[in-house]
């Protein structure tokens, strides 16, 4: 039997300071990470919505560059936990992703898969046959994958960056697995 044609699903990690991205292919029973990265949201004194339209011009040529056939992004209105953040963090990790998930839609002409992080470590944890339930075990999973590249900073710790990129690499893991389109798979 043939196999299938590789999907490629771009999965984001968004936030004002940093967007993971990931662009991780699936065919038959593998999922490789092919490419990621990050993008840096402009930062200066501009309003909240001009600083998330300039980087919807960021998404949208990462969309372009890479035609994904999907996109997947973390959902985040289900992982704010009381005293973890601030009202003001809420209203503005909520206008980037909107505002994203806008240049996905614009792009793309589909909503992106949205996908809350507990169900992101659920589905991994499901499939890996690993408990993974907090967000250290989750980016130790994802470093153990030898497509997955750790960045390091001039003093050799892991640049903050590099976790942002691994949220992102979850995101499409996950998205992959949902779909269904993989039943039990190999992580190249």
């Amino acid at each position: 039997m043939q196999g299938f044609l590789m999907i490629k699903t771009l999965s984001l990690d968004i936030s004002s300071s940093t967007i993971g991205w990931a662009i991780i292919g699936s065919e038959d029973d593998r999922i490789t990470i092919l490419e990621h990265g990050h993008l840096k949201p402009v930062k200066d004194s501009y309003s909240l919505a001009n600083r998330a339209l300039k980087s919807q011009v960021l998404v949208r040529n990462l969309i372009r560059k890479y035609n994904p056939d999907k996109i997947a992004i973390e959902d985040y209105v289900t992982k704010f936990t009381k005293g973890r953040s601030t009202a003001r963090t809420i209203v503005v990790l909520s206008v980037f992703n909107e505002a994203m998930s806008m240049a996905c839609i614009e792009e793309k002409k589909v909503d992106p898969d949205k996908i809350a992080v507990t169900t992101i470590r659920s589905l991994i944890s499901k499939a890996s046959g690993l408990k993974i339930s907090s967000k250290e075990e989750c980016f130790d999973y994802i470093k153990s994958i030898p497509s997955f590249s750790i960045k390091l900073n001039k003093k050799q710790k892991i640049k903050k960056e590099t976790y942002d990129e691994a949220d992102a690499v979850a995101v499409g893991i996950a998205s992959v697995i949902r779909s269904g389109n993989v039943k039990s798979f190999i992580i190249q």
